[in-house]
Order: C-alpha cells, then sequence, then structure tokens
C-alpha cells in the first residue's frame, strides 16, 4: 500500500485494527500505554526544541514522554499526538531526527531507548506513524447514534 509517497505494511494496519471499537482520548492513551508497558506522559516541547519538529517521543527504560509544540492549535496538537502514538503502537525504534543541541544535555547518561521527533522529514517510519495517526484520528471522530445504543 502507499500513502504520502511511501509505503506502508499490512501489519501497520493489524496493529492499529486490533484497537478497541469504541475509543475516547482517555481510552487511547490507556490503550497505548498498556501496548507500550509504560506510562507515558504528554507535555508541552522544552523551549529549543526547533522551528520544524513539532512533536517528539522519548522513551526510557521505565516510562515515555510525547512532545509538542507549545502554544499550536489544539487540532495539530492533537494530531502530534496521535503521531506520537502511531510510533510507539508501530514499535518504532532508533532516532531518525537530528536535534542539534536541543537534547544534547540528556544523552547517554540519562539512558534515553527511543528518541523520535516528527518532522518534515519523510522517511518509512514517519510516513507510517503519519498514516497511523490519520487512522487513529478517523477512530476517535466516529460518533455512535446514543439511540442506537440502546438496541
Amino acid at each position: 500500500m502507499f500513502w504520502l509517497g511511501g509505503t506502508v505494511s499490512h501489519s501497520d494496519f493489524d496493529v492499529l485494527a486490533e484497537l478497541p471499537d469504541h475509543l475516547t482520548w482517555g481510552s487511547l492513551h490507556l490503550e497505548v500505554q498498556r501496548r507500550h508497558g509504560k506510562p507515558v506522559h504528554i507535555e508541552p516541547a522544552p523551549v529549543g526544541l526547533g522551528q520544524d519538529v513539532t512533536g517528539l517521543w522519548l522513551e526510557k527504560a521505565e516510562q515515555s514522554w510525547i512532545f509538542h509544540a507549545a502554544g499550536e492549535s489544539e487540532l495539530l496538537r492533537r494530531h502530534v499526538i496521535l503521531h506520537e502514538y502511531g510510533h510507539i503502537l508501530l514499535m518504532h525504534g532508533g532516532c531518525e531526527l537530528t536535534l542539534g543541541n536541543a537534547f544534547a544535555h540528556i544523552g547517554g547518561s540519562r539512558r534515553i531507548k527511543t528518541l523520535l521527533g516528527r518532522s518534515s522529514t519523510w522517511t518509512a517510519q514517519e510516513i507510517a506513524a503519519e498514516n497511523a495517526a490519520t487512522r487513529l484520528a478517523a477512530r476517535l471522530t466516529r460518533r455512535v447514534d446514543p439511540l442506537l445504543e440502546v438496541f
């Protein structure tokens, strides 16, 4: 399959298809944490993240953080979070992002396992995470008619 000029594997779709039918922001966050096996904290990005980066997933052995660009619209903030959830659910690893000195002070001494950032560079992992974000957003916007829930 092709998406945004790249390929997406069928296993990417399988991972997201296994999510519960009725998703809310809260239930999706809990499901991401459950599958990830550790807490995931969502915070505004530290100053100096860089203009090109709108989101970042930082993983350590005991917990992860999703950072989003501070001051952005609620819609972009949610999309960035969904994009980073995509990386987590698709079990992406490694650093595809060059951050310059923005995080130079944390380095290897802080036991960082994964550092992935959302930027304008379209690698295979970024394409898959963007596709996941779009699919997750579609799942979250599905509304069930309350009258039909009765039946």
